[in-house]
């Protein structure tokens, strides 16, 4: 109960910044209303549970990380836990389906990852100006060093389907 009510004041103020309508991103860098994506005056606007199913032609994205915390093991929307980070995940099932599995490329490094959850919503993608791939916090680190990522970092990757008979983890 002491844990709900700290972080009440959280919660309302996600919500608070999450109160315009939904976007959803075309490859012209503008929402479905005809908005541009770049503007940070949209910061975490438009909130309402949902994610683009648009893949970009490009397939560029921006990487973010979940599941980082020791007290994160929560069940993903295709029925596997984030197990606390430990393994090769993200979240984009509404654009490649649940169980697909992508290889992300930065850096010259790249990393097999199954999609087992929903999102990012796209507030975050407006936000972000572009699409988000949200992944386990592995990813960030074989790409780029770090031990997470957000939408702020502007981590650039490529993003593309591959067989799901590819294994998970760095590419050989």
């Amino acid at each position: 109960m002491r844990r709900a009510l700290l972080l009440a004041p959280f919660a309302l103020f996600f919500v608070a910044a999450c109160a315009s309508g939904p976007a959803d991103f075309g490859g012209d860098g503008t929402s479905e209303v005809g908005m541009s994506t770049s503007s940070t005056d949209q910061a975490l606007k438009g909130c309402h549970g949902k994610a683009s199913s648009v893949t970009p032609a490009s397939g560029t994205f921006y990487l973010t990380s979940f599941g980082n915390s020791p007290g994160d093991d929560g069940i993903m929307s295709c029925g596997t836990y984030t197990k606390h980070g430990s393994w090769w995940y993200a979240a984009s099932r509404q654009r490649f389906g649940c169980g697909a599995h992508v290889q992300v490329e930065a850096n010259g490094k790249c990393v097999i990852v199954k999609t087992d959850d929903y999102g990012p919503d796209v507030c975050v993608e407006t936000a972000a100006g572009g699409p988000i791939l949200d992944a386990s916090p592995l990813v960030v680190k074989e790409l780029f060093g770090e031990s997470s990522a957000g939408w702020s970092d502007k981590f650039e990757v490529k993003v593309t389907k591959v067989d799901v008979s590819t294994p998970l983890g760095p590419c050989f």
